[in-house]
């Protein structure tokens, strides 16, 4: 049995978030302080690179649902009868796209409202956009939590980014520490995507010598 062409896909959708992830936080023109009275110049001039930055998380917010499913499959080819941990990793990732995915249209409406000059809104949707990224946290720890704990438990990802993964679900957790976390997003789930293809290839082998 040959997966389909979808199903190779899938896996490399982490990558693809991961690199949109990457673009929203190099691109994205914002001041610390949006409470700033530069702070509607700011991102005003900046209107194209910041939209650019909040399409980006949207589609980002996309392709992490894809690649849900991609973390579920890899898992749950080595759960037993329970699926504890694929489900965990599933469901992490699924709260984890809607927080970017919500992230991504504070980003829209932070430019828009600094584009028709409103310093008030572009203050308040600031300070939104500051938090934006919590909801998708909470995710990325659930994620991390059953997709490094599954694949100790079952032994279907490679040791070294199971553990990686526990510690960054650890990390996500410490408060300001997360920050971490928001940073090496990126090679994270470049990283994921390596690991989920090279499993699903293996898999696919299985299924063809079945």
């Amino acid at each position: 049995m040959r997966l389909s062409a979808f199903e190779k896909f899938l896996p490399w959708t982490g990558a693809l978030a991961g690199i949109l992830w990457a673009v929203q936080m190099f691109i994205a023109k914002t001041p610390d302080d949006p409470a700033d009275t530069k702070a509607v110049t700011v991102i005003g001039d900046a209107a194209v690179q910041n939209s650019i930055a909040g399409f980006a998380l949207l589609a980002g917010a996309l392709m992490l649902v894809f690649f849900a499913a991609a973390a579920r499959t890899s898992l749950r080819s080595g759960e037993a009868g329970e699926s504890t941990y694929s489900s965990v990793a599933h469901g992490g990732f699924l709260v984890a796209a809607a927080g970017v995915g919500g992230l991504g249209i504070v980003q829209i409406a932070l430019t828009n409202a600094a584009k028709a000059h409103d310093a008030a809104a572009t203050a308040t949707i600031g300070q939104l956009a500051l938090i934006g990224w919590l909801p998708a946290l909470v995710g990325l720890v659930a994620a991390f939590w059953g997709l490094g704990l599954g694949g100790l438990r079952t032994a279907t990802l490679p040791k070294w980014f199971a553990i990686t993964t526990v510690v960054l679900g650890v990390i996500g957790a410490l408060g300001p520490a997360a920050m971490v976390v928001y940073l090496l997003l990126p090679l994270w789930l470049i990283s994921a995507s390596l690991v989920t293809a090279r499993r699903s290839r293996a898999r696919e082998a299985q299924l063809a010598g079945a």
